[in-house]
């Protein structure tokens, strides 16, 4: 299992380490900091601290967190593709690709690192072309080597390349949509890193964004659509979607109730919340992905709901 470490450089000495700690470091208090010091969980250049260190000007120091009992994930991933340049794996979508807030051994990246994939030997190092969201199904693609990501980056930007999803919304979507406009913070939203989509530019700081949508199928007022990404920016498909009035089936922040994100923050979904969202996780898959020779296909999983 990998261990979360924090490393720093000291770019000013004289400091005991502890005041140091608790002056610079106050997500934790000054016991805190000394019963973590006491742990040996405090490492100068390598070695376990005390805190009466006094810190020197271009020491290493390590912070080893107290191991947190991270949330149950869903491990079950594909192999789509390997060669020598690249792999394409299926994610499931109940698992983060990175580590991020209390996940970290239970994320994608932590699986390649030790090796955990059957068929994938530990990468040193793991380099991401695409990344989705944790809830977010479909295909991930990675480069095993640096001149290999610089291709495929490059490449995805080409008019040629293909991003396509799958995703579930509620309303009787159009036959074909072009969402040609721009993404910004919502200001009004409950929950402050929701975005949403305006054809018209809204502000400075806005980016712009393109996506084509088709429905390939509409029944009791949920429809099937493919989205085709033409830019690629954060939340950009949940965004527009709500934004054009037809929120994704299963998603808590951009539903058709974004209070239902604050309650699954807080671990009080109810049942009404749950029967609103209809599926567990939201209705969004990462169904294909071309670009020069490469042209990879991944089934929703979530067609068995699909009108």
């Amino acid at each position: 299992m990998l261990k979360r470490v924090s490393k720093t450089i000291i770019e000013h000495g004289g400091m005991k380490l502890l005041d140091y700690l608790s002056s610079r470091y106050t997500y934790h208090s000054r016991d805190l900091w000394q019963e973590l010091l006491a742990e040996g969980r405090i490492l100068i250049n390598g070695t376990a601290a005390t805190e009466e260190h006094i810190l020197a000007e271009g020491e290493e120091m390590e912070y080893i967190p107290r191991p947190i009992e991270e949330p149950p994930v869903d491990m079950d991933v594909r192999i789509l593709l390997m060669d020598e340049d690249f792999i394409a794996l299926d994610k499931p979508g109940d698992l983060p690709c990175h580590p991020s807030g209390c996940f970290f051994n239970h994320t994608l990246w932590a699986l390649l690192k030790e090796g955990s994939l059957p068929g994938i030997p530990p990468m040193e190092q793991v380099r991401f072309v695409n990344r989705l969201d944790r809830e977010t199904s479909g295909i991930v693609l990675l480069a095993r080597n640096s001149k290999a990501a610089c291709k495929a980056t490059k490449s995805l930007k080409s008019p040629s390349s293909c991003k396509c999803y799958n995703v579930l919304v509620y309303g009787n979507f159009p036959d074909t949509l072009e969402a040609n406009g721009w993404l910004y913070h919502d200001e009004n939203a409950l929950v402050s890193k929701r975005r949403s989509f305006s054809y018209t530019q809204p502000n400075s700081t806005s980016e712009s964004s393109s996506t084509f949508f088709t429905c390939l199928k509409r029944e009791n007022g949920i429809s099937l659509l493919e989205a085709q990404l033409h830019t690629g920016r954060t939340h950009q498909i949940r965004a527009t979607l709500r934004s054009l009035g037809y929120p994704v089936v299963g998603d808590k922040l951009y539903g058709p109730d974004e209070s239902i994100f604050l309650r699954f923050i807080a671990g009080k979904m109810t049942d009404e919340d749950k029967k609103a969202l209809i599926l567990p996780r939201q209705a969004l898959h990462a169904s294909r992905l071309s670009f020069d020779k490469y042209d990879i296909h991944s089934e929703a999983p979530f067609l068995q709901w699909a009108p």
